[in-house]
């Protein structure tokens, strides 16, 4: 009886150690207010994805902040931009935490900063604390929830970090019960002819189908018949929504079979910092400069390194001959299991139709070094500068008569740019005092000009960009009004 009780109770101390240690490696949420997403993990943004989730704080500043698990805060950042005020903590189980866009931190940690700031005679500072100067306990007080930093509205950027690697991790792995009922919606579809003499319904541009449905069930509006010829991407405007929200999010993955084949899939569990300016080639780039919309790729450019991709599986581009029916079927899915389908026919149907031919073009491929080298302009692509190879566009337009150079269109801006470019542009007509005043500026369509900054010598200004377009440079000659 004396051995049973013994065994009883060393159990019971093995079941309240698990119990205890489960505990204290799980996350606690970071607000004590009811949970709702306003952005999810890997949301597709301006030239990055969304590093963390972003949970609503009532519309409200001043929401109180707790830390999610114990553990030691090793950075704190006050900027005017980006997350604003930010704090880093550091956890036991490999994990870190960011709390983004806070009001304000608590009283000894706003003291310390408050103090480093006077110290540094700098609002924005990026410090390192002693891991001893403050240990957290899991649920403690940390910050005051705001909208710092690069922020549209009151609300808690959070993520969860791989510590050794400061990967970025999908956090709502580790948070299963935030509600999520709801499939991904999808809205258009669109089909590619990537082939130099194939088209999607006799066209050598992309086309654009509208999907309609409910629930998880979808098909093409109207049922188009869809005639295409050579090798075929696809690609997908699609959101996610959670209960209780309205804002839309991103999905978790997608899968592309064709003839009931799987050939191409995506997840997003992780994604490295040094990843993020890729998602520029997994998106169509010129759909979301051209109209605003930011639709997945469903097939892999070749300059494109992420590792959100089953390498398993194809590059997602496959071939449709002359007479061929080839039953495409997309499904994409969140981290709760909801999923949403849609299936449509490709025919096959042969017409030679070539791409136009691009005037003043030259061919860039996307693995080697590229120049261009005229009278008045230097450009210069480094290797890895773009995703695929194209034919690469340059016209010099007449100086106008508010630059102090010709305008060099470079190409078009629905083109990406992973690394940054060189131009040099040479100049025309720049008086000596207005050097100081000058710089290459990026002209739009409509004329607006954005700075792209500048070093003059011997008659030239050098700058690097992301970006390519319409380039000149022009002087800053009007001062400042008070009104």
């Amino acid at each position: 009886m004396q051995i049973i009780n013994k065994n009883i109770y060393f159990l019971l101390f093995v079941f309240l150690s698990l119990k205890i240690s489960a505990q204290s490696e799980s996350f606690s949420y970071p607000v004590k207010i009811p949970v709702f997403l306003s952005a999810n993990f890997c949301e597709l943004r301006p030239n990055h994805f969304h590093g963390g989730i972003d949970i609503k704080t009532e519309q409200r500043i001043g929401v109180p902040m707790y830390a999610a698990m114990e553990g030691f805060i090793y950075r704190i950042v006050v900027s005017p931009g980006g997350y604003g005020n930010a704090l880093y903590i550091e956890h036991p189980n490999g994990k870190s935490t960011v709390y983004g866009h806070l009001d304000r931190f608590r009283d000894d940690i706003q003291a310390y900063v408050k103090e480093e700031q006077y110290r540094q005679k700098s609002f924005a500072v990026d410090l390192s604390p002693d891991k001893e100067q403050f240990r957290i306990e899991k649920e403690e007080l940390i910050a005051f929830g705001g909208n710092s930093g690069s922020s549209g509205g009151p609300h808690l950027h959070f993520e969860i970090r791989d510590t050794p690697t400061q990967d970025a991790l999908n956090p709502l792995a580790f948070y299963p019960d935030i509600r999520d009922n709801i499939p991904p919606r999808i809205y258009s579809v669109l089909v590619y002819p990537l082939s130099e003499t194939g088209h999607v319904n006799f066209a050598s541009f992309p086309q654009k189908y509208q999907v309609a449905g409910s629930g998880n069930s979808f098909s093409l509006a109207k049922s188009p018949q869809i005639e295409v010829y050579g090798k075929i991407g696809i690609a997908v405007n699609t959101n996610d929504f959670y209960d209780g929200s309205h804002n839309p999010c991103g999905i978790y993955s997608a899968e592309l079979k064709v003839d009931d084949n799987l050939i191409f899939a995506f997840t997003f569990d992780r994604m490295p910092f040094s990843d993020t300016r890729y998602m520029n080639s997994h998106i169509d780039y010129s759909e979301s400069v051209d109209r605003g919309t930011r639709i997945h790729r469903m097939w892999q450019l070749p300059g494109n390194q992420l590792k959100i991709y089953r390498k398993d599986l194809t590059n997602g581009i496959f071939d449709v001959e002359d007479g061929q029916n080839r039953k495409v079927e997309l499904v994409l899915s969140d981290l709760a299991g909801n999923t949403s389908t849609v299936r449509f026919t490709l025919k096959g149907s042969f017409r030679e139709i070539r791409k136009p031919e691009m005037a003043n073009s030259r061919f860039f491929p996307y693995d080697e070094e590229n120049f261009l080298v005229t009278p008045d302009l230097e450009f210069f692509a480094p290797k890895g500068a773009f995703y695929d190879d194209f034919y690469f566009r340059y016209d010099s337009l007449p100086r106008a008569t508010t630059t102090y150079s010709a305008l060099h269109q470079i190409h078009n801006d629905g083109t990406p740019v992973h690394d940054a470019v060189t131009l040099r542009i040479k100049t025309t007509g720049l008086p000596e005092h207005s050097i100081g005043k000058a710089f290459i500026a990026k002209i739009s369509v409509n004329g607006y000009r954005s700075y792209s900054g500048g070093k003059y010598s011997d008659g030239w200004f050098t700058t690097e960009t992301r970006t390519l377009g319409r380039y000149a440079v022009v002087a800053d000659t009007i001062p400042p009004v008070i009104n």
